[in-house]
This record gives C-alpha cells, sequence and structure tokens, in this order.
C-alpha cells in the first residue's frame, strides 16, 4: 500500500523574514541601554537626586545604505497600500493592455518604487522611532515617579525588569 503524506509547508514572505530579523537586532541592541538607564536611575535615587523629566532614545533608525530593510518595511507598508488601492493595475491596464509599452511599466514601477523607500526613508521611519523613543521615555519617567513617591515598590519593579530583560537576554 503506498501511503502519501503531505507536508504543510509554512510560507514566511521575505519582507516579513527582513523586518523580524532587524526588529529583533534593534530591540536586543537596546537592551543593554536598557539596563544601564534603569542602574543609573537607582543611581540617581540613591545620591538623593530630585525628579526631573528626562528624555531617553534607546532606539536608532537603520542606515539608509540598508537597503534590504526599508525595502522590506517599504513592500509591507506603503507598497502594500498602493497595491491594496489598486495602483498598480490601473498603471498596467493604462501603460501595457492600452499602449503594450512594458518597458515603461517597469520603469514607472521603479520610480514609484525608489519614491516609497524615500519616504519611508525621509518621513515614516523616523516618525515610527519617535514614537518608539518617545514610549521608551515616559516608561523611563514612570519608573523614576514610582521610584521617588513609593521607594520600594519603585525598587523592586525596577530590579523585576532588570532580571527579566537579563533573563529574555540570556536566551
Amino acid at each position: 500500500m503506498n501511503e502519501r503524506h503531505d507536508k504543510i509547508v509554512i510560507k514566511r514572505s521575505w519582507h516579513k523574514d527582513v523586518l523580524i530579523k532587524n526588529a529583533k537586532e534593534v530591540f536586543s541592541s537596546a537592551v543593554p541601554y536598557t539596563i544601564f538607564v534603569l542602574v543609573i536611575l537607582l543611581w540617581r535615587f540613591a545620591l538623593g537626586m530630585k525628579f526631573s523629566w528626562v528624555h531617553v532614545s534607546p532606539l536608532s533608525e537603520p542606515e539608509f545604505f540598508y537597503r534590504s530593510f526599508y525595502s522590506a518595511f517599504t513592500f509591507a507598508t506603503l507598497g502594500l497600500l498602493l497595491y491594496l488601492s489598486g495602483f498598480y493595475k490601473l498603471l498596467h491596464d493604462i501603460v501595457v493592455k492600452g499602449f503594450g509599452l512594458w518597458g515603461l511599466y517597469n520603469f514607472i514601477k521603479a520610480v514609484v518604487w525608489l519614491f516609497l523607500m524615500f519616504l519611508s526613508y525621509q518621513y515614516v521611519v523616523p516618525a515610527l522611532f519617535s514614537v518608539l523613543n518617545t514610549s521608551a521615555t515616559i516608561l523611563y519617567n514612570f519608573a523614576q515617579v514610582v521610584l521617588y513617591v513609593l521607594p520600594p515598590v519603585g525598587i523592586s519593579l525596577i530590579l523585576v525588569i532588570i532580571y527579566i530583560l537579563i533573563k529574555k537576554h540570556a536566551k
């Protein structure tokens, strides 16, 4: 008897792999910085410094020349929006079906893609990292307020966060 075994293949798109890899790199590089910031926070408390709002920026944007990140990010955001809106189909219908110009169609797509990557580099990614760093600043200052208002709770909270970050980073 010949049994056929079907394999279940899980396909992941290339852009998801690149984005996941880069997200892991960005956040893993932020772990030592976060631990350092929390230790400094404890040190400031131990020295008796008063509470003041502090801006922290543990996350930094990828370099412009890291093309695979921006291409994947554009593919998953702005490129997807253009695709879902029917832009490429309309462009294909006009340029290829209407005039039969495949070369012009591919050239326009390349120019549009470069423009979308530029928009991602210039506006979208900086805004995303600004939001992430602002969130980190708010969390840091929240921990600082808890530390100054309720020292035992604040110290316990910070030590637990450091333990969790070290434990995750060790894996």
